[in-house]
């Protein structure tokens, strides 16, 4: 048995609302007529139901530029690499520190660590940074680099696997990501969609062994089933390119089809006996469609999916840490709720392949236990 202990999440200081967005977008694509290309921008930007997001640089918002310099908006690999090293570490951290101070968990009883990342790559990598800066070289380490907006859960089964063979063990997951560094200016509906969907953002999860102290005394989520699935003949329809200046998301127009064709098999074929046994639905909202999708294919009504379609609204499409902002606003209500009943969470992300990562979760009140035991030592002392 592995639990989640607790997750913590993190956004970058510079926030993107829509109006700046296309104002930055339009001044980049350099369209002639560019209040016909305005009106394009405001129509998709609407469609994809996002308030705000969030960048780890200013360029956005015309506070200053860091990246897209002296009117260059196709920034070479290079640079976009270079500031990934220098901003990843900080948005990273900030998550990790959250999640060891809402624990009491110390860096030194770390005895794994699993980073996520698909928006950079360099080699000693992520993993090295975040290793060096909380003084774990000597620990397990495993990188899940390039997977896209699956990954976080790619990570969870990665760190139950690891629990699994070891019950004491205290595992790190930290997902990061800066999608704002692969802005690339194009005039396809593709790219202009790619482009208004990401957003940045970290997470971090502690994920324990059964035997480790720190599931004993709290409210935790434990990691059930897991199953992995792709969808036939989707491979093209999501793909993630390094090219000769930027990474480059294609979103095909025809995922959602091939969704709302193919996911309820995949759904159901997984959960069997247990469809009707699932209280919350923490779907990865790729974009409002996707999540509509699987809204439709389960029979499920907006309210089921309230988390996915908030933290769209209020972050955007942070890839990977993405699905952990939902699972975190889900463990904090249940945490609030007290009087746990049969909680059981369903936990779906997509990415390239299609492929569909998904697991299973039950609400445990081990804080009962803790309260039952303390009563009855009270009752023999007495």
């Amino acid at each position: 048995m592995s639990c989640i202990i607790d997750i913590a999440t993190a956004v970058p200081e510079f926030t993107i609302e829509k109006g700046d967005l296309e104002r930055f977008y339009s001044e980049a694509a350099g369209n002639s007529d560019k209040e016909f290309f305005l009106k394009k921008l405001n129509f998709l930007n609407r469609k994809t139901s996002i308030n705000k997001r969030h960048s780890s640089i200013p360029d956005y918002n015309g506070a200053d530029f860091e990246l897209y310099k002296n009117g260059n908006y196709t920034a070479s690999v290079d640079d976009r690499m270079a500031l990934y090293k220098t901003k990843v570490l900080p948005l990273a951290s900030t998550a990790i520190d959250k999640v060891l101070q809402q624990t009491g968990i110390a860096s030194t009883e770390i005895t794994h660590l699993v980073t996520v990342s698909c928006t950079g790559q360099f080699a000693p990598g992520f993993e090295f940074l975040v290793a060096r800066h909380y003084g774990l070289e000597h620990i397990e380490k495993t990188a899940l680099n390039f997977l896209g907006c699956y990954a976080g859960v790619k990570a969870l089964k990665q760190a139950n696997y690891i629990a699994l063979s070891d019950p004491d063990a205290c595992v790190l997951i930290v997902c990061a990501e800066l999608c704002s560094l692969h802005f690339y200016p194009s005039f396809s509906d593709e790219d202009m969609v790619a482009n208004l969907l990401f957003s940045d953002g970290a997470a971090a999860v502690i994920v324990c062994g059964e035997r480790n102290r720190h599931v004993q005394d709290k409210v935790v989520l434990k990691l059930d089933n897991v199953a992995t699935a792709i969808i036939p003949g989707s491979a093209e329809l999501m793909t993630w390119d390094i090219t000769s200046t930027a990474f480059r998301m294609f979103l095909s127009k025809d995922i959602v089809k091939m969704l709302q064709e193919n996911i309820q098999p995949v759904i159901k074929n997984f959960l069997g006996r247990e469809n009707g046994n699932i209280s919350h639905w923490a779907i990865h909202p790729g974009g409002v469609k996707i999540v509509e999708a699987v809204q439709e294919a389960m029979g499920l009504n907006k309210e089921q999916l309230k988390e996915s379609y908030d933290t769209l609204r209020d972050y955007g499409n942070m890839s990977s840490p993405t699905i952990l902002f939902i699972l975190k606003k889900m463990l904090d209500d249940l945490k609030s709720k007290g009087n746990l009943g049969d909680e059981n969470i369903f936990v779906a992300a997509f990415g390239p392949g299609i492929n569909v990562e998904m697991i299973t979760l039950a609400c445990i009140d081990n804080s009962m236990n803790l309260i039952t035991s303390s009563s009855q030592a009270h009752a023999v002392q007495e």
